[in-house]
């Protein structure tokens, strides 16, 4: 009976797992052809010769500038999750968790359809480690969480030079609430994070802003010198909505031209500077390759 029932349980976890596994291949494939359907919509409209005309004119000294601003946000983000690992007492090198940082944006924007960037660092740090699988999820779920709620409220800080007076005291009271209502999730739920969340806070409001400038200096290597506060809200909701694509792309090229309709700048400047950024995003992702076969220690 006990061999029946240890036979009967293995099999139920494997269907379980199937099933899991199932479920992600279906969203990474969705998220691939939402990204997909996204950019041919965006290409019907803006045809890809007008792109890469705009792209023949790029200042690169502006394109390196935004490249360095965009590296030091990613490193800031690194230091961002060493805190929240070690409020779980998991103490892992600078050096490693960079590595590993990057290992994680190879897989998101490289392998379609696999294992994400946050998975494959929940199951290097609990292979290589031994640390509770449940424990690293809660980090990397409140270190994401950090950063929707830095970007929620510069868009809401950011629309407060567009909206009419009589709108602004809501704004501030919605970020007011936000920034509330997320501390007490963190208490009740997190209460691990409580010492830190101010600070990680900071930290994801600097990173937003370095990805903010990288994208402006983006925009003025191809000749944009105005209209940065709607350009800076529209990629940053990108990066919200970026959860629905593959890697983001699609999504903000899509925003970009509907908020071209509603906003006095070009179209096809405004989706060039955006794939330049994916661009960017995707030359440091490539570091992941160098600790593709590392051993974490």
């Amino acid at each position: 009976m006990n061999l029946k029932a240890s036979a009967l349980s293995i099999s139920e976890k494997l269907r379980v797992l199937d099933r899991k596994n199932t479920r992600k291949v279906f969203i990474n494939l969705l998220k691939i052809s939402i990204s997909i359907a996204l950019l041919y919509f965006v290409f019907r409209k803006i045809p890809f010769r007008e792109v890469t005309k705009v792209w023949s004119k790029v200042n690169v000294s502006y394109v390196i500038l935004g490249a360095f601003l965009f590296l030091a946000s990613q490193i800031l983000s690194t230091k961002r999750l060493e805190f929240y690992l070690k409020a779980n007492d998991f103490n892992l090198s600078f050096k490693n968790n960079l590595e590993l940082y990057f290992l994680g944006m190879f897989y998101n924007f490289f392998i379609p359809g696999g294992i994400g960037g946050d998975a494959y660092k929940i199951y290097v740090l609990n292979k290589n480690f031994g640390w509770n699988a449940k424990k690293i999820t809660s980090a990397i779920f409140n270190d994401r969480l950090s950063g929707l709620l830095a970007i929620c409220i510069l868009i809401l800080t950011f629309s407060i030079f567009l909206l009419p007076l009589k709108w602004i005291f809501l704004t501030v009271l919605m970020s007011i609430a936000g920034f509330f209502l997320t501390f007490l999730i963190t208490k009740k739920w997190f209460p691990a994070y409580q010492s830190i969340f101010i600070k990680t806070f900071f930290i994801s409001i600097l990173i937003q802003i370095l990805q903010i400038i990288c994208f402006v200096f983006l925009l003025k290597s191809l000749g944009v010198n105005e209209n940065f506060t709607i350009y800076s809200i529209t990629f940053l909701g990108s990066s919200v909505l970026s959860l629905i694509s593959f890697a983001g792309i699609g999504v903000r090229e899509f925003l970009f031209l509907q908020a071209s309709k509603y906003f006095d700048f070009n179209t096809s400047i405004c989706i060039s500077a955006s794939l330049l950024f994916t661009v960017v995003t995707a030359f440091f992702s490539l570091l992941g390759l160098v600790s593709m076969f590392k051993k974490f220690n």
